[in-house]
Order: C-alpha cells, then structure tokens, then sequence
C-alpha cells in the first residue's frame, strides 16, 4: 500500500505526457510521474512512522 502513488502517478503522467507531446512527452511525462510518486512515498512512509510511535 505504500508504494502506490509510484505506479498510479508514473501512469497518470505518462498518460498527460502522451496526449501533451506524443512519445517524448510520454518518457517526460513518466519520468515526472516517477518522481512526485517517489516524493509521495517518502511523506507516506514519514506519516506511517510518525503515527506508530
């Protein structure tokens, strides 16, 4: 559960990407997808721990 803003925002930005820009703004767009999801990981887990304690 906590890596799933990975997939579902490497999806939605490759998707805006493709419809945007075609195969270039697919890859821009995956690659920005990948990183707010990493990012929303990050804060998801910090939140997971903080509770717990």
């Amino acid at each position: 559960m906590g890596c799933l803003p990975l997939p579902l925002f490497l999806l939605l930005g490759c998707g805006i990407g493709y419809l945007v820009g075609e195969r270039a703004g697919a890859v821009w767009g995956a690659g920005i997808g990948l990183v707010i999801g990493a990012a929303l990981t990050l804060v998801l887990f910090r939140a997971m721990r903080r509770a717990n304690r």
